[in-house]
Parts: structure tokens; C-alpha cells; sequence
């Protein structure tokens, strides 16, 4: 690595407007990952590594000596500020006393990313646990992903086949049908080449349910249609079939009329043969 005190003008580091989320006490690997890789491109990553240590403070009036001293000690506290420029107002006091970056770099470290047994225990039965349930597959993989690379952090990464296990143990029954077959390659897939896969399933799903639903709309609109011609017709037939009461009482009225006709002829026949009679 090229020494940085060799440059005449130390490098001003916009953390704010370079690292897109303060530290938090749970989001160091992703603040990690980006403040390492920011320090690395300006070449000054030996400040908080411990690398590049600062030169001897001159005791002479020597020019050389006192330049490179003073232009070390400029450089280490503007990433000092950048450090505390980078974190959330909860970690500010845990770092505040440090004198250089790489002491600031180095609590937080400790603090963030220990090696203890415990917290490796701890996240990955985080990732036994873990279930899509109702979330994207894109959410489901970001949560397995961001454990991961925790671990990764504190030494005690996973294989790309342990990953690939978490992930499949949590898709849920829906997704029996692409499981197996990722667990019968004879290669390991990448996380990306998981990810493409299980997207494209999550489509596919997607799809057929919108397709389910299309056919049990139209199922229930022929449904709807079928009741309605039948109580169509049922109202039709109705109408054009005589009722048994009224077909009843109609018949009642034309004996009783036939009746009364038939007796009304007996009674003038008797009135003239009375008469008929009388006169003899």
C-alpha cells in the first residue's frame, strides 16, 4: 500500500454524503462494509487498521521530519471526524474519548462485531427460525443475507450450501415444487443464482393465483346467469299454467248456471200445464 503521508494535503472524507446510514447498534456490517471500502479507495485504510502508524513527533526544527508528522496527524483526524460524522448520536459517547481513528475503529469493533460463542449461537438460530411467511422472496432473502454477512464479520462465515439450507427451510409449502430440485443438484448454487430461481417461482405463483381467481370469477358469473334464465322460465311457466283454485271455482259457477237454467224450464212447464187444466 502506497504511504498516504507522501501526498503534501490530507483527504477530506464527506462521510454524510459517502456512507447512506449512521452506525446503529444493528446495522454495523452493512456501516462496516462501507466505511472499509470508502477508506480503502482513498488508499487510508492503514489509519484505522493500525498499519500506518504516525511518525515520531520531531524534537529538532527539522522540516521533513515535523511536515510528515503534522500532515499523519491532520490526515487521522479528519477520518476521526468522518467516524463520528458516520455514527447515530446513541454511539457518539461509546467512541468520544478517542484520540485516533484506529482506537475509535477499533471500540467499535469490539463493541459491534464481537467473536464470542454466544452471539454466533445466537444469529444462527436467528436463521433457523427464520420464515418467508408473508414477505417478497426479495425481503426474505435480505433478512437471511444480512445475517449472513454479520457472521462473515465476526469470523464465523457460512457456506454457500448452509445459506442455500436456511433459505430453502423457510420458503414455506408453497414452494415444495422448486425445493426439491435445488436440493438434488449435484453443484452448489450462488446466492444470486438462488435468488434469480426463487423469483421467477414467486412469479410463476403469482400467475397461476391470478389466473385461479380470473376462472372462479368467471365460474360464478355463468353461476349467476344459469339461476336467473332458471327463475326466468320458472316465472314464464307460471304465468301460462291456469291455477287449480281458480280452474275450481270456475267450474263450480258453470253447474250452478246449468242449474238454474234447468230449473227455471221446469218451472214454466208446470205454470202451463196448470193452466192447461183449469180451463178443461
Amino acid at each position: 500500500m502506497a504511504n498516504p503521508s507522501s501526498e503534501n494535503t490530507p483527504i477530506a472524507i464527506n462521510a454524510s454524503q459517502q456512507i447512506t446510514a449512521r452506525l446503529t447498534p444493528t446495522n454495523f456490517p452493512s456501516w462496516h462494509a462501507q466505511f472499509e471500502s470508502l477508506l480503502l479507495g482513498y488508499n487510508l485504510y492503514g489509519y484505522i487498521a493500525g498499519t500506518h502508524t504516525c511518525p515520531p513527533q520531531p524534537m529538532t526544527t527539522d522540516a521533513a521530519t515535523s511536515a510528515a508528522y503534522q500532515l499523519w496527524l491532520r490526515q487521522d483526524k479528519l477520518i476521526l471526524s468522518a467516524i463520528l460524522t458516520s455514527v447515530s448520536p446513541i454511539v457518539i459517547p461509546l467512541i468520544a474519548t478517542s484520540k485516533t481513528s484506529h482506537q475509535a475503529w477499533t471500540k467499535l469493533t469490539k463493541l459491534y462485531a464481537s467473536r464470542s460463542r454466544t452471539r454466533v449461537m445466537q444469529l444462527k438460530e436467528d436463521l433457523t427460525l427464520s420464515q418467508r411467511g408473508t414477505h417478497t422472496i426479495t425481503k426474505y432473502l435480505h433478512s437471511v443475507k444480512t445475517i449472513a454477512n454479520e457472521l462473515a464479520l465476526i469470523d464465523a462465515p457460512l457456506s454457500q450450501d448452509n445459506i442455500m439450507l436456511y433459505v430453502l427451510h423457510g420458503l414455506g409449502s408453497e414452494y415444495h415444487d422448486i425445493v426439491a430440485p435445488i436440493r438434488a443438484r449435484e453443484s452448489s448454487l450462488s446466492f444470486e443464482e438462488l435468488h434469480d430461481l426463487l423469483i421467477g417461482h414467486e412469479a410463476y405463483l403469482r400467475r397461476l393465483d391470478s389466473t385461479a381467481q380470473s376462472l372462479v370469477l368467471t365460474a360464478n358469473t355463468a353461476q349467476r346467469r344459469a339461476l336467473m334464465l332458471q327463475n326466468h322460465r320458472t316465472h314464464n311457466h307460471q304465468r301460462m299454467t291456469p291455477s287449480p283454485n281458480l280452474g275450481s271455482s270456475s267450474c263450480i259457477n258453470t253447474h250452478q248456471n246449468a242449474n238454474s237454467v234447468i230449473n227455471k224450464d221446469m218451472l214454466q212447464n208446470t205454470a202451463q200445464n196448470c193452466s192447461t187444466q183449469n180451463h178443461m
